[in-house]
């Protein structure tokens, strides 16, 4: 294998000026850059990537942080960024934290260390540790789907309050009058807290009350337990409103199991038109998410905080399409 040294004999010049050819410095005469371009064709030279980007402190790595890989929302969002950053040249690092908060501020802190240039942070939390760690990162970071803005994080959110008072009102204009919701963690702001919120404000708009707002977790079996718990506790429950589509597919399943049929007896909506919302029985009327906007406004607006530049804009908010199909 070529080295440094046999490009420099080759083309009559020293060490130092090959590297700072390779490197596209400043102050090397045209002349010498194309002696120097042409030995390293001849000898069939590879620069050492790694040394050229400790030099330039530049090394095309921006680090991805999800919740977990499973998820629809994640995998719509990690191919659009995955697409745009790709093209900017940038290769992907994608950790997943398997919903630990803990692991969020670890991998922030480690990929500092690995030295890319950039994070996009998919947070499923928004606290005054996560807000410091993210303000004192060496790298830019960009969060997707908790707002930021006003800790000046750049940020790509869905319309979560809007979605929830559209939530409200498909469900009332169906003739519903006791309605519940199931959510997630509390301190889940965009998901739990923003949906719940403007569904709530939706049931006060038409004069109603919301009978109850359970927390679970992300998935069918959390929305099937906590479902089959609150029909029990109100039988006279006749429209839910879930966070998210798994949520509302298990919260069927108990629906079912109590002899009740969703979208006649109970109508229900879900959240983020996940794939299995279509072929599940019945079929979940939900609304639909543009993840992978999400995550292509999100590198594209994180290739510009690396840039230095597009700092007018602190916040995209991502609107909503109504999935309409049996359950409501």
């Amino acid at each position: 294998m070529a080295s440094l040294h046999d490009v420099a004999l080759l083309a009559g010049v020293s060490k130092s000026t090959v590297s700072r050819v390779i490197n596209d410095e400043y102050g090397v005469k045209e002349a010498t850059k194309i002696k120097v371009r042409k030995a390293v064709k001849e000898c069939g030279y590879v620069p050492n990537q790694v040394a050229k980007d400790l030099k330039s402190s530049k090394t095309n790595l921006v680090g991805v942080i999800v919740p977990r890989v499973s998820s629809h929302a994640t995998s719509q969002g990690v191919d659009g960024l995955t697409a745009v950053l790709e093209q900017a040249g940038k290769h992907v690092l994608l950790a997943s934290t398997h919903q630990a908060h803990q692991k969020e501020l670890e991998y922030i802190h480690i990929f500092n260390q690995k030295r890319v240039e950039g994070i996009i942070l998919y947070a499923t939390h928004l606290d005054k540790t996560l807000v410091k760690a993210i303000q004192n990162s060496a790298v830019p970071v960009v969060l997707v789907g908790q707002d930021g803005s006003m800790f000046n994080i750049p940020s790509i959110i869905h319309d979560d309050i809007r979605v929830g008072f559209e939530a409200g009102n498909r469900l009332v204009s169906n003739g519903c009058q006791t309605l519940g919701f199931i959510g997630v963690q509390g301190d889940d702001i965009a998901v739990d807290k923003q949906r719940s919120q403007g569904f709530e404000d939706a049931l006060k708009h038409h004069d109603l009350e919301l009978k109850f707002h359970a927390r679970g977790d992300f998935t069918i079996e959390s929305g099937y337990e906590l479902a089959k718990e609150h029909l029990e506790k109100f039988p006279k429950l006749d429209g839910l409103f879930c966070a998210t589509d798994r949520i509302a597919i298990g919260a069927m399943r108990a629906i079912q199991e109590a002899k009740l049929e969703p979208g006649k007896d109970i109508f229900v909506l879900g959240v983020g038109d996940d794939e299995l919302a279509s072929v599940c029985t019945p079929t979940l009327s939900t609304f639909n998410y543009a993840f992978d906007k999400a995550g292509e406004n999100g590198a594209k607006l994180l290739l510009d905080r690396i840039a230095n530049k597009g700092f007018e804009m602190s916040k995209m908010v991502l609107t909503f399409q109504n999935i309409d199909r049996q359950s409501c």
